[in-house]
């Protein structure tokens, strides 16, 4: 019965192993990032230990190859990782400069992101886990010596981006002082517009440039689906009424532009009928064309006609008009609907590339996908170490065409 046990529990314990290595640095697994590889290591061991204490001979073996492999394999990867990231870094030039021009990308390694800014990185972005331990003071010196950088080498200004919409997303909080959700503020366009000159005035101190606000998708009628555990648009949406969205959402802007800074229309073309939450998952918009014209997308088309704001592209695919392709990732969308249909010429930006939506689907084809379309800046903000595959990714397809 106790070898049967063992042998029960170091097949579990292997089946983790594979699952573990099929799925190495994936953007779910950073915060052990630092140590993954060798807790990957001691897990292996672990298992190869239980695997010695198994009496029969032809099974001991299977398992003990098997665990051989995912070590190999691992440890082969992660050497891959290295030499790639190495080999961008001592390689950074013109030839990268092309393609650092349209990524903005989050960081957790000053020394690293000064290197990349130097080599013409289009922007950075800041959240919870690149300003902890700042204070709005060793922020606000930070930033100003990227500027620095820029002059040093010529280079157009860094566009620093973050996002900080008002309550339960404000990841400048408690650096600058927290606002409540702008769906809070619907009483007149004065205090829409003060809300957004107030935080704009905050953002500009620190040398913010672009604020990845605000949320003009519609209030959802019903409960968070069951697997929306981050997008919780609900909390994060002004309105369901369309007219009610840009009456709060228009003043909002002029004041963050007063304020000198640009703001984002997201996350086209609307998470309000959307259950999936594409932090995690794949997800489908269903609704027709003629429906979304004269609802979800009202907000975007005017406040986009009516303002100089970036259009966020959110990962859901819009069966309507590209049923194989996330909005983030599709041609059709960006340039048949945006910009010829909907004739939106604001600057685009996708959501983070290294949500699940477009990661699971495959990062270097999401990503390539997206840098062929007519998307101005491709977004790379949680796991920021996927900035070097994109590179890679990018460069490997273009010496192919």
């Amino acid at each position: 019965m106790k070898q049967r046990n063992l042998m029960l529990v170091t097949g579990i314990l292997l089946s983790i192993g594979v699952l573990w290595c099929l799925n190495l640095k994936d953007p779910h697994l950073l915060p052990i990032r630092k140590s993954e590889y060798v807790l990957f290591l001691v897990f292996a061991l672990f298992i190869l230990g239980a695997a010695m204490g198994i009496r029969r001979r032809a099974i001991k073996a299977i398992l003990v190859v098997c665990t051989i492999t995912l070590v190999t394999t691992a440890s082969v990867e992660e050497l891959r990782f290295r030499q790639a990231r190495e080999a961008i870094r001592a390689n950074l030039g013109e030839e990268y400069s092309t393609i650092n021009r349209r990524l903005i990308i989050g960081f957790n390694d000053k020394a690293e992101i000064k290197q990349l800014v130097a080599n013409d990185i289009a922007g950075v972005f800041l959240t919870g886990h690149n300003i902890k331990g700042e204070t709005r003071q060793s922020l606000t010196a930070f930033v100003a010596e990227l500027q620095q950088i820029r002059a040093e080498h010529g280079l157009a200004p860094l566009i620093v981006t973050t996002d900080q919409e008002g309550g339960p997303v404000s990841r400048l909080s408690p650096l600058l002082p927290h606002q409540p959700a702008l769906a809070t503020v619907q009483t007149d366009s004065e205090s829409s517009y003060l809300y957004g000159y107030k935080q704009g005035l905050g953002l500009r101190d620190i040398g913010v440039t672009v604020n990845f606000s605000p949320v003009v998708d519609l209030k959802p009628e019903g409960p968070p689906g069951a697997l929306d555990f981050h997008s919780l648009i609900a909390t994060r949406a002004i309105s369901a009424a369309p007219t009610e969205v840009v009456r709060v959402a228009k003043p909002y802007i002029q004041g963050l532009e007063a304020a000198g800074i640009t703001a984002t229309l997201k996350h086209f073309p609307g998470l309000a009928r959307v259950p999936n939450d594409t932090h995690h998952f794949s997800a489908r918009l269903t609704t027709d064309k003629p429906t979304l014209l004269t609802s979800d997308w009202v907000p975007f088309i005017a406040l986009s006609q009516a303002s100089s704001s970036w259009l966020m592209l959110s990962h859901v695919i819009l069966t309507a008009i590209d049923p194989d392709n996330p909005v983030s990732t599709s041609s059709l969308v960006v340039e048949g609907l945006i910009r010829s249909e909907l004739g939106i010429t604001n600057p685009l930006v996708t959501d983070d590339l290294t949500m699940g939506a477009t990661y699971n689907r495959g990062f270097c084809k999401s990503v390539f996908q997206s840098y062929s379309t007519d998307i101005d800046y491709l977004l790379i903000a949680y796991d920021y170490e996927k900035y070097y595959a994109a590179v890679e990714c990018i460069q490997a397809h273009r010496k192919t065409q």
